[in-house]
């Protein structure tokens, strides 16, 4: 028996076995000469525990590790006819058929859940193989069957994905969204330039306020005495309040004509960015595998490009523009405070803390409520989708009235799921603005006895009285934020998952140009299956010579259709190979191969637009006559 290749453990990296599982695979004559072997979690009753499988190229050894080291099974390859790998409710396993002197009886030798399936798939034929030719398959690519661990926590990773749900960045994706704003950083630039402008110059009523108070009005004019009015007719109080009259209408219209420039900034760059991330997600599905689009709904798909984008755009053009003011003006205004009085500033801020340890606990249950609120959305989406789509379907069957109860059914679970973010900000936002109004009378007691103390001025007391409102507001506007700035987190998630997803149908990077396909096809020992898992065909060999017509015939599921998907590389073969004109498929350039094939798909499909536009689809630069003859060889040509 020729020597077969050493293969790593079927996860993502190679990991060896436990000593003590070595030490008693040594007993039985495994000394290091194992070419497969995995892991799963499940025990022989089917309870949660570790064994091992570990084939070497004369036997099958099942070892279990749950306190003690036990060899549950030692058999001879030469006994066994048969290796597969059968999926379970919630659970796969791998059986074996041994050879006994009754004929053969199915054995089941390993189990695990459902998440380990494709493993355990891949590992039974791989031991398939070795007992019916004694050596391992080649494998094109070993790691859609591996997976992987995440670096940080060490979970399992969700197939096709390198994104940890454990571990994800709940303020990455915001991350993300705002690297899309360096192309535009000028713009950028100049809108926060704005704001801070605009922000300080909106303190300055405040200020001369302050200043009119304590200056220009005498104390006893705040009293009424007789005095105070011949005072008032100092000429240079006059002119005083002259030029802080005009200091005031002039901060306002810099002010308002810096928000002008500044919308104008903020409208072009959040349009622009959006447009940017909207046009990579469309122009990123397009370049997914058809399989990507097996496993989810059409309209949970334009959820993602419409309402996900869409709730990206009001991030960017309303609630971050209005986050950056709120923050901006709570800086200042504290700054301002401790300016005039630290100790006064210190007891006016005590709330503020409550307020933010509230908050944040606030945040993370409304992450939870919110994913659940778009994946609901998503759904009602994607069941609209459905029904209109198919609305001739829904006709020939009368099931109008139950399309409509489904559909009230899933708007009913939106409602819910949006009633339950609802309710809980019903509860927490008058909680917060009770707990920061308690600043004002705080900031009216200890301050009146610093005025009656001489400690601060009048006109300094009416100046923090005045700010706290400014100060509130802000931070009320902050935490009611919360609400809009999670739920944009949540969509911008949802457009990275789908960014952050990998084509499994990849184009090789020596693609070889075929700008003439002769038409030679080979299917040689093809095995493939929608779920890795679960292969619709198995080893299949076919040849088609050039102009050879063929008629595929079987009844429903056979894997008719599946040739065809494979031929059209819609996906690629899990095992063996296919060949066009003795090159692999998946060696060809996907252009050139796709534009020499023709296809008539099962289900006929319209674009919106012109008859024309749809039979030049395939070729865009179609000339009339040829648009005309090839709806004569459909026999169309009378009709249209």
């Amino acid at each position: 028996m020729p020597e077969s290749p050493t293969l790593p453990e079927i996860s993502s990296e190679t990991k060896p076995l436990p000593d003590a599982v070595r030490a008693e695979l040594l007993k039985i004559g495994v000394n290091g000469d194992s070419v497969v072997q995995i892991r799963t979690d499940l025990d022989a009753s089917g309870k949660f525990g570790e064994r091992y499988l570990v084939a070497t190229p004369e036997k099958l050894v099942v070892v279990s590790n749950n306190g003690s080291v036990k060899v549950e099974r030692d058999l001879q390859l030469s006994d066994i006819s048969k290796i597969e790998s059968r999926g379970l409710s919630g659970a796969s396993n791998i059986e074996v058929r041994l050879k006994t002197k009754e004929g053969e009886k199915a054995v089941e030798i390993l189990r695990g859940t459902g998440s380990r399936a494709r493993e355990l798939s891949h590992a039974a034929s791989q031991i398939e193989h070795l007992r019916a030719h004694g050596t391992l398959p080649e494998e094109r690519d070993e790691t859609k069957f591996k997976r992987k661990d995440c670096p940080k926590c060490g979970r399992p990773l969700p197939w096709d994905s390198n994104v940890c749900p454990f571990c994800v960045d709940r303020f990455g994706a915001l991350k993300r969204i705002y690297s899309y704003i360096l192309p535009y950083k000028g713009l950028a630039v100049l809108s926060m330039a704005i704001n801070v402008l605009t922000i300080a110059l909106s303190f300055v009523p405040q200020i001369v306020t302050k200043t009119l108070i304590d200056k220009v009005f005498p104390p006893s004019f705040q009293q009424g005495a007789a005095a105070a009015a011949v005072g008032a007719t100092n000429g240079q109080s006059r002119l005083i309040l002259a030029e802080l009259v005009a200091l005031v209408a002039l901060t306002a219209l810099i002010s308002n004509l810096g928000a002008i420039v500044r919308g104008r900034a903020a409208a072009k760059l959040g349009s622009s960015v959006l447009h940017d991330i909207r046009s990579q997600l469309y122009a990123h599905l397009q370049r997914l595998s058809v399989s990507f689009f097996d496993k989810r709904e059409v309209g949970a798909v334009m959820s993602r490009v419409q309402n996900d984008v869409g709730a990206l755009q009001n991030f960017l053009l309303d609630t971050a523009e209005s986050f950056i003011l709120n923050t901006l003006t709570i800086l200042c205004v504290v700054s301002i405070l401790f300016f005039y009085s630290p100790s006064l500033a210190i007891l006016v801020l005590l709330p503020v803390p409550f307020v933010v340890v509230g908050t944040q606990r606030y945040w993370r249950g409304l992450m939870k409520l919110w994913r659940r609120v778009w994946h609901q959305n998503s759904s009602l989406g994607a069941g609209l989708a459905d029904a209109l789509g198919g609305v001739r379907v829904v006709r020939a069957f009368g099931a109008e009235e139950r399309e409509v109860n489904r559909f009230v059914n899933r708007s009913a679970t939106l409602r819910d799921a949006t009633m339950g973010v609802e309710i809980k900000a019903a509860q927490f936002y008058p909680i917060m603005e009770f707990v920061m109004g308690l600043g004002y009378p705080i900031a009216l007691f200890y301050g009146g006895l610093q005025v009656l103390n001489g400690t601060i001025s009048f006109g300094t007391l009416f100046l923090f009285l005045s700010l706290l409102g400014r100060l509130y507001a802000p931070v009320q506007q902050l935490t009611r934020q919360t609400n809009q700035i999670t739920r944009s987190m949540t969509a911008a998630e949802r457009v990275f998952e789908v960014l952050d997803t990998d084509p499994e149908v990849k184009e090789a990077s020596k693609a070889v140009s075929m700008e003439y396909v002769e038409g030679r096809v080979d299917f040689k020992n093809v095995s493939f299956g929608y779920e890795k898992h679960r292969p619709v065909l198995k080893e299949v060999d076919l040849h088609v010579e050039p102009g050879e017509m063929i008629g595929l015939v079987g009844h429903s599921g056979a894997g008719k259709s599946t040739l065809i998907n494979l031929l059209l590389r819609f996906y690629d073969v899990t095992e063996g190979s296919l060949l066009i004109d003795g090159v692999d498929i998946r060696d060809i350039k996907r252009d050139d191969l796709r534009q020499q094939i023709g296809v008539v798909l099962q289900e006929s499909y319209l674009f919106h637009g012109s008859i024309y536009s749809n039979i030049a689809y395939g070729k865009q630069n179609a000339t009339l006559a040829e648009v005309m003859e090839a709806a004569k060889g459909a026999f169309a040509h009378d009709f249209i």
